[in-house]
């Protein structure tokens, strides 16, 4: 009889075969000579990509999200003051901007100018003023004398945006607006 209990069959798993055993489980390849450091790291490399994935796939924004987003974005409002500098819109006392597309739809606002308090104005409108540019007419005198009209393009318009209006200024705005409705 043999009531003696060999001391390997007592033992704790080792955590080499800790490691072998979620190795096999995981599917990773590895030869019978690697060591528990490397086996660790091949372990640990198997289970970070699983675990850095999950907040990617919830953070993926379907299109109609994006979209959204996006025209949030368009049509944050702007307080600026804007003066033109196009000589042929010299007595216009505003203009009407229209801007958009297919996705961000129609951004549409009169926009006066040299309003001494700013006037809000969409961000996408903004961008689109920013861009604009009108020829400037002058006449160029070359080196024998003659007199020819160039052009140059220069920015249409002047922009100074301004800081937000104060919760104090939206409150006087407000009642400055319901009194001009009540006429």
């Amino acid at each position: 009889m043999n009531d003696e209990i060999t001391q390997e069959d007592n033992e704790i798993p080792s955590e080499l075969d800790s490691l072998r055993a979620r190795a096999d489980q995981l599917g990773i390849d590895y030869r019978h000579n690697t060591g528990v450091a490397k086996l660790r790291n091949l372990v640990n490399q198997a289970l970070s990509p699983a675990v850095e994935s999950a907040p990617k796939i919830a953070a993926k924004k379907t299109e109609t999200q994006l979209v959204a987003e996006a025209r949030d974005e368009a049509g944050k409002l702007i307080r600026i003051r804007i003066t033109c500098m196009n000589p042929n819109k010299k007595n216009w006392e505003g203009e009407i901007f229209s801007v958009g597309s297919a996705k961000l739809g129609t951004f549409k606002k009169f926009v006066p100018f040299d309003a001494p308090d700013g006037w809000h104005v969409p961000n996408i409108i903004h961008n689109m003023i920013e861009e604009r540019k009108c020829s400037v007419f002058y006449t160029h005198t070359s080196s024998n004398g003659a007199k020819t009209r160039k052009s140059k393009l220069v920015p249409e318009f002047s922009i100074d945006i301004l800081p937000p209006l104060t919760g104090e200024e939206l409150r006087n705005l407000a009642r400055q607006q319901a009194l001009v409705s009540d006429e």
